[in-house]
């Protein structure tokens, strides 16, 4: 079985193609994608960077001047240039303006970890090739295989049909928590607490809530969305921590989102963190948890093995995220079941580029 029969990837079909390149968006995603065409010798085939018109104005990125996507077909008119995007969006109207370009242009949107610098391309398809079919074998049915297989093809090629192929409806994944048993939610990377609200307003039998948010202004946010669920007599705690394996502090960085773990980028300045504590799932000590949500920006799998105790005990649905890491794909699974194999696993994705909201189910 060969999840992809893609022999190329999107790198190695740039540097056959050799034809210019347009950079569309100036974020992180850019420069990682910079780097990785440095990385590779194709630096020399970027041609032109382009923002969406809002976010023009008269600036330099790296050292290419920021400019329109009309200026830049202007500029490269006699160029057939391929468009790479450089950014993550589920918006309606970023995603219909990317659709646009793509019907003017041959246009990829590059899978770059979030997290991590191991790159998804055919070297690591390869390298990984039996964990990645192991884990296909064992989705618990059709859909979720498509998903992951389109999924796959969407990581090596940067075509975004993939993406389109096998996107579900958000709702959809209530078919696959119906089973959710009165207890505990335990809600990890709660953001605002668009989740809690989500879930605690699904499931009224989750009158109970733990809720994790490492980042100090969504964590703001989020007590006080927790004082309007607590009004409707549901009991949340909010905690301001990192998850992780063991109990201890970190330094997080005061200046990149959601509670960015300093040690473990080294885009981050260490003048610029702040010190906060590490819990565990297991360190909680409850004896009652019905479902666990893991969205915490690529700490998944240590989150997991904090969470061990209460998977064994407790055997929680669990919804975990899996587009942080490149490996990601396989080792969640291969952890979880490793602590229980009697779970059946899914695999669920929602609208947005690259390949985000992107989540295992444990069933």
């Amino acid at each position: 079985m060969d999840i992809s029969k893609r022999q190329t990837d999107l790198w190695d079909y740039l540097a056959k193609k050799r034809r210019p390149v347009a950079l569309y968006g100036t974020g992180d995603g850019a420069d990682k994608i910079i780097t990785v065409l440095e990385r590779k010798g194709l630096k020399g085939l970027i041609a032109a960077v382009f923002a969406s018109d809002g976010f023009v104005r008269d600036r330099m990125f790296h050292e290419y001047k920021v400019v329109s996507y009309s200026d830049c077909c202007k500029a490269l008119a006699d160029k057939d240039f391929i468009v790479l995007v450089c950014f993550g969006s589920s918006r309606p109207e970023v995603l219909e303006q990317v659709a646009k370009i793509a019907s003017e242009r041959e246009l990829y949107v590059p899978d770059v970890p979030v997290y991590g610098d191991i790159l998804f391309n055919r070297e690591f398809y390869e390298a990984n090739k039996t964990f990645i079919e192991d884990v296909y074998s064992k989705l618990a049915d059709e859909d979720s295989r498509k998903c992951f297989e389109d999924y796959i093809n969407y990581k090596l090629t940067g075509d975004i049909s993939f993406l389109e192929d096998c996107e579900s409806d958000p709702d959809e994944e209530f078919k696959l928590l119906e089973q959710t048993k009165a207890g505990c939610y335990i809600d990890l990377g709660a953001y605002y607490g668009d989740t809690l609200i989500r879930y605690l307003g699904k499931f009224p039998c989750l009158k109970k809530a733990v809720a994790l948010e490492p980042e100090r202004h969504s964590f703001a946010k989020l007590k006080a969305c927790a004082e309007d669920l607590e009004a409707e007599e549901f009991d949340v705690t909010c905690i301001n921590a990192l998850i992780g394996d063991k109990v201890g502090k970190e330094l997080v960085s005061t200046a990149r989102g959601r509670g960015t773990r300093a040690l473990q980028n080294s885009n981050v300045e260490l003048k610029n963190t702040r010190e906060i504590d590490v819990i565990t799932v297991d360190s909680l000590k409850l004896d009652d948890v019905s479902f666990i949500k893991f969205d915490v920006e690529g700490s998944e799998l240590a989150a997991i093995e904090g969470a061990k105790d209460t998977i064994k005990k407790c055997r929680p649905l669990m919804k975990i995220a899996c587009y942080h890491r490149s490996e990601d794909v396989f080792t969640l699974v291969q952890k979880v079941l490793e602590i229980r194999s009697d779970y059946k696993v899914y695999m669920k994705h929602t609208r947005c580029i690259p390949g985000w909201d992107t989540d295992f189910y444990f069933v």
